[in-house]
């Protein structure tokens, strides 16, 4: 069982006339404990990574496209992070699992405990 973090992060729909858009998102997160086909069939789910280069990482996380809510025309973006409270050992299966998504995964992870 791998720990997981989902994040989902609403913004609203920006004014006709405003230029520099930079809203500011309201945020749930969510922890759960998912096992590794779960998870697999999760980063399917969350196909872009956070980094173009993915090392399998666990600071690295995965998103949804955002989409928009065609009745209050706030956008939406999901996010699947790995959680710290994992044991290091636990990465190589965040890691084997990027790769069974069908994400592409080069170089060595490195584990950075907080």
């Amino acid at each position: 069982m791998i720990r997981i973090t989902r994040i989902e992060t609403t913004y609203p729909a920006p004014a006709d006339d405003d230029e520099d858009y930079c809203p500011d998102g309201e945020s749930t997160s969510t922890d759960d404990t998912v096992t590794f086909r779960e998870l697999v069939e999760l980063m399917r789910e969350h196909s872009v990574p956070s980094h173009s280069h993915s090392r399998g990482d666990g600071f690295e996380w995965f998103s949804t496209e955002s989409y928009q809510d065609p009745y209050s025309g706030d956008y939406t973006e999901q996010s699947l992070h790995y959680s710290r409270e994992n044991p290091a050992r636990m990465l190589k299966y965040w890691r084997a699992a990027m790769r069974f998504a069908g994400h592409r995964v080069i170089g060595r992870p490195e584990y950075v405990p907080l």
